[in-house]
């Protein structure tokens, strides 16, 4: 039996990791700022442990264990209710708020726990980026003279000039905000055509209205979704998921076959061929 290496110590998160760069420690900390964090927290690590305790070394198990977010978020259910219970909420108004800023703290966690590990690149992970210095100077597409920006829950990149940006949608559902972020990436594909079509199609919709985006480095924009209601497969939202540069579903229970998605765990391999 492999012997788990994921223990947490009380509320704090203390790496085992001595070379562990001081960002990715860092920022693994600051997400129990998040107040209902700690229950989706340690489901995490109950499902980590046991897929180690299965066989699978500490590397395998990080990259499996992102087929099965939706589980882990489903398992800390009652926990999170209790703590919105405790804190005087209405929990029908509270749960579906708190569960998608819980998805999306588990990304970046277990994102942050595969760069620890050397799964992918010391990448920089940045959750809820609206308003980072990135986001302003490569996030925001003119229309005229409106700004648009991508509505976006995880910010990945290096810091280094001219590499790529990965702009991350997480969703509980497919009925949430799917729609903002992909009407923003078509935005992005008409900003970033080819100028000489430009010069030769002066009725297109990009001189029509006056799109404006100037880049020196790549934008990816990716869906990932937990498919709480099995909605992946539905025709309008595979017409969805066609706009992003990739989708990817949390949910391997019932071993789910996806048409126009894949697993979480191809994102280790899909973030290695851009930033390697």
């Amino acid at each position: 039996m492999a012997k788990p290496f994921y223990i947490p110590q009380k509320e704090e998160i203390v790496s085992e990791s001595k070379d562990l760069n001081k960002y990715v420690r860092d920022a693994l900390i600051s997400l129990f700022s998040r107040k209902y964090w700690k229950p989706t927290f340690e489901a995490f690590d109950k499902k980590l442990q046991k897929l180690i305790e299965s066989g699978l070394d500490n590397k395998k198990a990080l990259v499996t264990i992102l087929d099965n977010l939706t589980e882990v978020l489903k398992n800390s259910e009652p926990e999170v209710m209790n703590l919105i219970k405790k804190s005087g909420k209405d929990i029908k108004q509270s749960s579906v708020a708190v569960a998608g800023n819980n998805f999306q703290t588990l990304i970046a966690h277990a994102l942050l726990k595969n760069i620890e590990f050397g799964n992918i690149p010391r990448l920089q992970i940045v959750l809820k980026p609206k308003d980072h210095p990135l986001i302003e100077k490569y996030g925001v597409i003119k229309i005229g003279n409106e700004k648009q920006k991508p509505d976006m829950d995880v910010l990945i990149y290096q810091d280094k000039p001219n590499t790529p940006i990965v702009i991350c949608s997480c969703k509980t559902s497919l009925r949430e905000r799917a729609g903002q972020t992909y009407k923003w990436k078509l935005l992005l594909d008409l900003a970033t055509a080819d100028p000489k079509h430009l010069r030769n199609n002066p009725d297109c919709p990009i001189n029509k209205y006056k799109i404006e985006y100037s880049s020196d480095r790549r934008i990816f924009v990716i869906m990932i979704t937990a498919d709480f209601y099995n909605e992946i497969n539905q025709p309008q939202q595979r017409e969805t998921l066609a706009f992003f540069n990739k989708a990817f579903v949390t949910d391997k229970r019932n071993k789910k076959f996806y048409l126009h998605a894949d697993p979480m765990s191809q994102m280790i391999p899909y973030l290695n061929s851009i930033y390697n």
